[in-house]
């Protein structure tokens, strides 16, 4: 008697050896033909006329567990199962199903003990090892889960369900990079034979978290003193997600630090186009456009961060910059003024109006500021510095201290920590 034909579809659905019986054939057959055709409930009908005629095969009992598994009725797919392994203890295949089952109803711990049985049965089985690896990814175990899904596609290199298991499990272990060339894998051996807009939508969210991670690493790396490398960081977070306006600005900001104030420009625009009702964005650009000595394009900037931001203190100092530039001197003592009002433990507001005093020759304001700024300054070598600037305008006067060239000081902004 001739043995039905072998196949599988997400679960194993086996033929028969040769019968005894011929009779019990064509019932077999049959189920095996809608099991195909994904018919479950023919299959279930002709699998139960084979096991009526031969109550003995393992075979018809797997696949009609294989048919209720479809319907998801794994309790009564596990009983078929279970008779399978009555008759034969180490049928890799109904062990391999059954854990499958066993899974499906949360039975995690019992799940893996059958599939781990199969597996040593039949080590070069790709599916058994990719169920393997969401079981025990469900139980935390991810390591043991990556080895598992790892075998998967050493079998068989196309598994996209394997991939699918690394890529969530790399993510979960926070091995972004892995977990994105895993997703990518799905897309690459897809081909059109499912639906991957989940992953995509995994791939989308690793790349953000992935983002994030490159960004704080750049921070990390410039507060070192690694600008060059806190640049590359920075740029591949933004390739990975260009709509991460942390990342625009800090490197924006490391650009205008740098001199390179038209890449600052590039990205601090970016980031505004991105959320543009931000008054520190604005007033980052306007510090990069007062660098580049483009005063109308500052005064701009600086206007509207004040605009959506009136309690901003670097900003009133930064905008006095441009008036003190401009000679405005009234205005620029404004908005120094504006600027201490809001913190008055900042010394470089002090000095810069203390400058524009100085521009108006009312020395006493001016000795009066930078006595303050004095007392607030930290670093030893500046203070000296300062103490001697004030010995010295008071010895010469406001008129000769005009002509000393001093200018007055933007605000540092930080890096960000976002």
């Amino acid at each position: 008697m001739k043995c039905a034909l072998l196949f599988l579809i997400l679960l194993f659905v086996l033929c028969a050896p040769v019968c005894a019986q011929t009779e019990i054939i064509d019932p077999y057959n049959r189920g095996v033909e809608a099991l195909k055709q994904d018919r479950s409930d023919e299959a279930i009908e002709f699998f139960t006329k084979a096991l009526k005629l031969d109550p003995r095969d393992q075979y018809a009992y797997n696949n009609r567990g294989v048919a209720y598994k479809r319907k998801q009725q794994y309790d009564k797919a596990i009983e078929d199962y279970n008779s399978a392994l009555e008759i034969k203890a180490d049928f890799a295949y109904a062990l391999a199903n059954r854990g499958t089952a066993r899974y499906k109803l949360g039975e995690t711990d019992a799940a893996i003990q059958d599939l781990l049985h199969a597996l040593k049965i039949n080590r070069r089985d790709t599916v058994t090892w990719t169920t393997l690896g969401f079981a025990q990814m469900s139980k935390g175990d991810l390591d043991q889960a990556v080895r598992a899904f790892k075998l998967a596609v050493g079998v068989n290199k196309k598994n996209v369900r394997a991939y699918a298991g690394l890529g969530e499990a790399y993510h979960r272990q926070q091995h972004l990079d892995k977990s994105l060339d895993a997703y990518q894998r799905v897309m690459d051996y897809a081909g059109g034979r499912i639906d991957t807009r989940e992953i995509e939508n995994k791939m989308q969210t690793v790349r953000k978290e992935y983002a994030i991670l490159l960004h704080q690493e750049g921070l990390a790396a410039y507060k070192q003193g690694k600008e060059k490398n806190a640049f590359q960081l920075w740029t591949q977070a933004i390739k990975m997600d260009p709509n991460l306006v942390s990342a625009l600005r800090d490197r924006g900001l490391a650009y205008t630090k740098s001199g390179a104030y038209q890449k600052a420009i590039e990205d601090l625009s970016a980031a505004i186009d991105k959320d543009p009702k931000s008054s520190d964005l604005h007033r980052l650009r306007g510090d990069a456009y007062f660098r580049a000595k483009s005063a109308d394009n500052a005064m701009a900037d600086y206007n509207k961060a004040l605009q959506l931001n009136p309690g901003d203190a670097v900003g009133h100092n930064n905008r006095g910059l441009v008036y003190h530039e401009g000679n405005q001197l009234d205005q620029a003592i404004k908005d120094y003024s504006d600027a201490i009002a809001i913190n008055n433990r900042n010394p470089i507001f002090l000095e810069n109006r203390a400058l524009a005093y100085l521009g108006k020759n009312n020395l006493d304001a001016a000795l009066s500021d930078y006595r303050a700024a004095a007392k607030l300054v930290t670093d030893d070598k500046r203070q000296k510095a300062l103490m001697e600037k004030i010995e010295r305008l008071a010895a010469v006067g406001a008129d000769t201290a005009k002509e000393t060239g001093l200018h007055p000081e933007p605000a540092d902004t930080p890096a960000s920590s976002r």
